[in-house]
């Protein structure tokens, strides 16, 4: 029996060599491996065809819609009517009036309270904006939170 050490420069190629014989087997079992792992790992990201008679195959006719009932909303979100009634009028006296116009003023309103916020250039802008909210039906109180800022490349003068 011949071996790799028989051989002058450590190779040998004699089929009877039990040396070569094993890890050629060895390396066979590795390829055969390496293939059928290739195999199943090609074929997990398929989708199987549908299965005859199951839901959602194409012999199935399209299904109805079906209408839901949902019960009234028990967290109580977005805005009630009145509330909402109430915004368009306070934002319509603040579009109305020509100086408040071209202002940056938000508007929020809840149970007859107003909140007002943003950006004006003048410190009267801020309080006509106030003022217009306060003398609109429905109104109970006025949270003025707008800020007075001078307008780009302007400079911002205080009143007398």
């Amino acid at each position: 029996m011949t071996t790799m050490d028989d051989a002058p420069d450590g190779s040998c190629t004699d089929s009877s060599c039990i040396e070569c014989n094993g890890r050629t087997t060895g390396l066979a079992l590795l390829f055969l491996l390496l293939a059928a792992s290739l195999v199943v790992w090609q074929g997990c990201g398929r989708a199987r065809p549908p299965e005859a008679g199951a839901a959602g195959s194409r012999r199935d006719p399209p299904r109805k819609m079906e209408v839901v009932e949902i019960e009234g909303d028990k967290l109580k979100t977005g805005i009630a009517p009145d509330d909402a009634a109430l915004l368009a009028r306070v934002k319509e006296a603040l579009a109305s009036d020509p100086e408040l116009r071209t202002q940056r003023i938000e508007v929020d309103a809840q149970s007859g309270k107003v909140a007002l916020w943003g950006r004006v250039d003048r410190a009267s802008a801020r309080t006509l904006a106030e003022q217009r909210a306060r003398q609109t039906r429905g109104v109970a109180s006025v949270h003025n939170l707008i800020k007075v800022e001078a307008p780009l490349g302007g400079t911002r003068t205080r009143p007398p």
